[in-house]
């Protein structure tokens, strides 16, 4: 059987923002998608706690089970689909017969979320679209760029 991949992209909100979670502190923010697209970062710097990781280690709790749900929904129909091969290939047989049940389906959820609580905050340093908490907005938030602690006055 051969590899196949399975291309899944994060939904944008209505304003253009990718829900993200912090691997460190697990608070959820949005960043523009515009902005992280073009962005060649390999790291991550979270707006709230101000901690740096990897992008992949960004993605949102939700979004990788949503994601695992796609994952497993493709499964099904490629073991379903290679179960009908062998029917075919049954129908002649007199000594073995092989007969597929109906295609299993598995519920696919909606891979995006809406934070509608967030606020949107622009970095001072590198001009980066934010959306975090009212209340992470009045402490200060983190540049997701460079790290730089940006105080909203």
């Amino acid at each position: 059987m051969a590899d196949k991949t399975i291309q899944i992209s994060i939904p944008a909100d209505e304003d253009g923002y990718v829900s993200f979670e912090c691997p460190h502190c697990e608070q959820r923010f949005k960043l523009r998608a515009d902005e992280f697209e073009e962005s060649d970062a390999i790291n991550l710097f979270c707006p709230i706690c101000g901690l740096v990781h990897e992008l992949d280690h960004f993605y949102s709790k939700v979004f990788i089970e949503k994601a695992m749900n796609l994952v497993e929904q493709e499964a099904m129909e490629m073991i379903y689909d290679m179960f009908k091969g062998i029917e075919r290939k049954s129908r002649g047989n007199k000594f073995m017969k092989f007969k597929a049940k109906s295609k299993p389906r598995v519920d696919i959820k909606e891979i995006y979320e809406n934070i509608d609580e967030l606020v949107e905050v622009e970095s001072n340093c590198c001009k980066k679209h934010i959306k975090v908490t009212e209340l992470d907005r009045l402490i200060g938030v983190y540049c997701s760029c460079c790290g730089v602690k940006n105080w909203n006055e």
